[in-house]
């Protein structure tokens, strides 16, 4: 059992403190990584190789550092952070990195104040240095010995302070700061007034009509448009701790403007500002209008125009984990149920090919899927159906769109999500679908979503489709439609339970794979289903005609702004 003593018996000992790590050897077994391996990474290792570093934009502009720790180090890190919550006794005022704390319990407690003042705090976690860390871990309530709390330092800091991305530097960030809440904490009660922090992020409220100068003045004529300053009484009090104050990060606010903490309004109530919201929108026009890849570097350019070569390469993931980062906002302060929340949700579902698990349930109460039946309209009661009707029978989860689809609800925004949904597609690949509009653009989306690695497709061919308008499913290997619905249903549970994605770029049929090597998932999964619903030997089918590879070159971005170009029926 990773990071606990063993008695003689072999059960858990006690832990208690952490007095028993005393030296290099007793990290190393503790965490059960080996001294070489664990010495190497410490000091051996470059930088480069300990941790990986890219950039994310700000939402005020810039870019923020990210530091994510790699191999050993994070084996370590992560083998150590439950040791590091099970001691913390974090003080109430700290509302940052704790369970059933957030952002909106910190706001909480300054809601429907006369005056809101917010100070930041300045390079907050690379202030935590080296020494501090090292200092907390020979202390109450870990009591290491200096070797000990030497390496268990260096394990979580980088470039000697708390590198963001790590995992446990949150929880070490509310350990060190934990004597900064009780000195303001302190402060606050003696002035009359409430206190609260969120990692860097320190609040005041009270609804004096005006706060002590101790704390905060203006600058010039008392008006909340002058500069506000930090008191004296409360700067003593922050660099005192080993902390300094942001001055460009200081603001005053009465009830007569709109009061935010850590980005939530609170002049009534725990609210979302109508910019915040104003902006959502703007992104998510933004991708339905000019697409991820565009709207992801417009974005960079504007708000993060120093970003690295790294960053721009992947513009459009950050873009969309920022979107929705902010709408999971928006969930987190208005609530599941709010109207604004679900219409920004409903208007993602129609863009995004791959929504996240929470938006599925959040429109349509969506489980997980194990299949995705894409096929024509014509193909639905023969082959289709009968699929369906048989992984249901195997205790598959299969979406089937007519058995799904509620009158009321949008067509393009179910199917949409429950592609998202589905673990594996089959693509129904008949004369009937390679003919259509809609069966063509939902193949190139599953088939867009497999090259990213988040889907399996599984191609059933029908007869002798024209593949030229799925050029990439040509490249893949495929079942053959013999009418035998349940064969097929067996193979796609083999897909589902084993290996996704097929190495080999043929398409073949079962009978002619199985004197090739190596098989695809696919092909092994239908040549296991025959026989296992037919042991004895097929009678040998007519050898199919050779695959016709792609003459043009594959889609540039299958899977990118093809709902647009979708209409009428399958």
């Amino acid at each position: 059992m990773r990071g606990y003593l063993m008695q003689e018996d072999g059960s858990p000992a006690a832990t208690g403190d952490l007095s028993h790590l005393q030296n290099f050897a007793d990290v190393a077994r503790f965490l059960e990584v080996s001294r070489s391996s664990l010495s190497y990474w410490l000091y051996g290792a470059p930088e480069s190789a300990r941790y990986t570093t890219f950039e994310i934009p700000k939402r005020s502009g810039g870019v923020r550092r990210i530091d994510a720790p790699t191999d050993v180090i994070r084996e370590a890190q992560d083998a150590l952070l439950p040791h590091l919550y099970e001691r913390h006794n974090p003080h109430p005022a700290s509302h940052g990195f704790l369970p059933g704390r957030s952002i909106v319990s910190n706001a909480e407690i300054h809601q429907g104040q006369r005056l809101v003042l917010n100070v930041d705090l300045a390079d907050f976690f690379p202030t935590i240095n080296f020494g501090r860390v090292r200092g907390l871990f020979m202390a109450q309530p870990f009591l290491m010995g200096d070797k000990a709390a030497t390496v268990c330092a260096n394990i979580c800091t980088h470039r000697n302070g708390l590198p963001q991305g790590a995992p446990p530097t949150p929880i070490l960030s509310n350990y060190i700061a934990t004597a900064l809440d009780r000195r303001l904490n302190r402060l606050a009660r003696e002035n009359g007034l409430k206190y609260s922090r969120y990692a860097d992020d320190i609040t005041f409220s009270t609804n004096k009509t005006t706060l002590p100068p101790s704390i905060a003045y203006l600058d010039g004529s008392a008006t909340l448009k002058d500069t506000v300053h930090v008191g004296e009484a409360l700067e003593r009090a922050i660099t005192s701790c080993g902390f300094s104050v942001n001055p460009a990060k200081v603001r005053l606010q009465s009830r007569a403007v709109r009061q935010s903490v850590t980005g939530v309004t609170v002049n009534q109530f725990p609210n979302v500002g109508r910019k915040r919201v104003r902006r959502i929108r703007a992104m998510i026009h933004a991708w339905e209008k000019f697409g991820l890849p565009a709207a992801g570097q417009e974005h960079l350019r504007r708000f993060a125009p120093g970003a690295s070569a790294d960053s721009r390469a992947n513009a459009d993931r950050t873009y969309r984990n920022t979107l929705y980062g902010e709408l999971a906002f928006v969930k987190m302060v208005r609530g599941p149920e709010d109207k604004v929340f679900l219409n920004l949700c409903a208007k993602l579902a129609q863009i995004d090919p791959n929504p996240p698990k929470f938006l599925r349930q959040m429109l349509f109460g969506a489980d997980d899927y194990d299949i995705f039946i894409s096929h024509a309209r014509e193909d639905k009661a023969e082959i289709a159906r009968p699929i369906f009707e048989a992984c249901e029978k195997l205790g598959l989860k299969a979406f089937l769109d007519e058995e799904h689809i509620g009158w009321g609800q949008q067509f393009t925004q179910k199917i949409n999500v429950a592609l998202g949904a589905a673990r594996t597609v089959l693509a129904i690949v008949s004369t009937n679908s390679v003919g259509k509009d809609w069966p063509v653009a939902e193949m190139n989306a599953a088939l867009g979503l497999e090259v990213d690695g988040e889907k399996t497709v599984a191609p059933l061919i029908v007869g002798k489709p024209d593949m030229s308008r799925i050029p990439l499913m040509r490249q893949k290997d495929a079942m053959f439609w013999d009418g035998d619905a349940e064969k097929v249903a067996v193979a796609l549970k083999r897909i589902v339970k084993g290996t996704p994605a097929a190495a080999e770029p043929a398409v073949v049929s079962p009978a002619v794979a199985a004197t090739s090597e190596p098989q695809s998932p696919i092909v092994a999964a239908i040549e296991k289903a025959r026989t296992e619903l037919d042991p004895s030997p097929p009678e040998q089918p007519a050898p199919p005609s050779p695959p016709v590879r792609a003459a043009s070159p594959p889609l540039e971005n299958p899977k990118r702004g093809f709902w647009a170009r979708l209409f009428g029926r399958r």
